[in-house]
């Protein structure tokens, strides 16, 4: 339970550092690049945590054309964990609070 915690804190805190320190480098509104943080992180712990996707597969053309040996090709999974569930949520969040914070320009 404690680790479960630990894990959505932990994102929440890289999610929320990164949009905080992106907007205090590039001098402008949290907002403005939290939901593009959110949708890069998210991404990136997707690519990550799946597997069986191009990756897999390009490295496996490589071991077969190199070495000649037949490998099974791994199926397409993906399983969410805290960190990906996290960091969509704060993705759907930090969206919707853009489309809030700039309802005028729409």
């Amino acid at each position: 339970m404690v680790k479960k915690i630990l894990a959505i804190v932990l994102t929440l805190f890289i999610l929320i550092g990164l949009s905080f320190g992106l907007s205090h480098y590039l001098q402008s509104n949290f907002f403005d690049y939290s939901f593009f943080v959110g949708l890069i992180v998210t991404v990136v712990i997707w690519f990550f945590s799946s597997k069986g996707g191009v990756t897999s597969r390009n490295l496996d053309m490589r071991v077969q054309s190199t070495m000649g040996m037949k490998t099974s090709q791994e199926k397409f999974e993906f399983s969410p964990n805290l960190a990906f569930v996290t960091s969509l949520l704060y993705t759907i969040f930090t969206f919707a609070a853009t489309l809030f914070q700039y309802k005028d320009y729409f």
